[in-house]
């Protein structure tokens, strides 16, 4: 079975500098989109390229980093000072500024509204995921490297205040109510204040925290890849280990019942054209977006 959705074009990458190019996409609690860009790095070999070939365009630092980012119908766009050393960044909003975390290492920069550098906080190493709320919490997650190091990340998610303290820990929360720990977390979303859900290796659990406590768990639920949207009675994510940077790319819409059933989804453009090949996405709470070499696009209809 598969369903139809239609995604209209938000945003044409035609329109970016030539220096400039779109390095990840996240989603804001707004449910806005985040571009965040590296200014002045060359072009990103082939994805069949030698391994060295890759390994040696990641070291080689871009400029600057900026975000385009939505203040209701209006686009703006920051450049973050000092960003220039650093090439895994995750981007995300604080209610006064903004947040620049660096994928390993574990530091987070505290940025002000105009993106000048107020401070840095320490988040853990080999960062998978970063979203904020509006209240200032900022959730973590991690991939294999944290979870199995010896910073923060071994908790395999976690939620930090505004000054770098930890609030609450996933490994302590699920041994105390005997769930599964994760190994590698896959996807996060954070739905506002006090909710997140989590999909995370090896038993791929799906479950819902609020107010720090177990609000639901959709035991070996299956994979999920990187982001999903949340959606009255599903979920909608990218199928799991198809080919990033390939032409394999697919979306899956999955019922949250005590028995799942999964249909695949055909993405379709405002022509009602078939959005197919290579193509990465972004999502939190509802508000799904997915991009291709062109254009970033917005879900509209279910």
């Amino acid at each position: 079975m598969s369903i139809r959705i239609k995604f209209r074009r938000k945003f044409d990458f035609a329109q970016l500098p030539s220096d400039q190019k779109l390095f990840r996409c996240s989603v804001d609690w707004n449910g806005d989109p985040l571009l965040l860009l590296q200014e002045g790095k060359p072009a990103q070999p082939a994805f069949d390229a030698p391994m060295e070939v890759q390994v040696a365009w990641r070291r080689i630092p871009p400029k600057a980093h900026h975000v385009i980012h939505w203040e209701g119908t209006s686009q703006r766009t920051v450049l973050f000072e000092k960003s220039e050393s650093r090439v895994s960044f995750y981007v995300q909003r604080l209610a006064d500024g903004w947040i620049l975390c660096d994928a390993r290492g574990g530091r987070a920069g505290i940025y002000n509204p105009q993106g000048n550098l107020q401070r840095a906080i320490d988040v853990g190493d080999a960062i998978k995921d970063v979203q904020t709320t509006r209240d200032g919490k900022i959730w973590v997650s991690y991939f294999d490297e944290g979870v199995y190091g010896s910073t923060i990340g071994n908790q395999g998610a976690v939620c930090f205040d505004l000054l770098g303290r930890p609030i609450f820990k996933y490994f302590e929360f699920a041994e105390r109510l005997g769930l599964p720990f994760i190994d590698d977390c896959y996807a996060m979303n954070v739905l506002g204040e006090d909710e997140v859900w989590l999909s995370y290796y090896s038993d791929f659990p799906l479950v819902a925290i609020r107010a720090f406590n177990l609000h639901n768990v959709w035991k070996e639920f299956g994979c999920m890849a990187g982001s999903f949207g949340i959606y009255e009675g599903a979920v909608i994510f990218p199928k799991c280990y198809t080919r990033i940077g390939g032409d394999g790319a697919q979306l899956l819409r999955r019922t949250l019942s005590l028995t799942p059933q999964t249909e695949s989804v055909e993405a379709v453009d405002d022509d009602g054209r078939t959005i197919d090949g290579w193509f990465q996405v972004a999502a939190r709470n509802s508000q799904f977006y997915l991009w291709t070499d062109t254009a970033l696009y917005q879900m509209t209809s279910v």
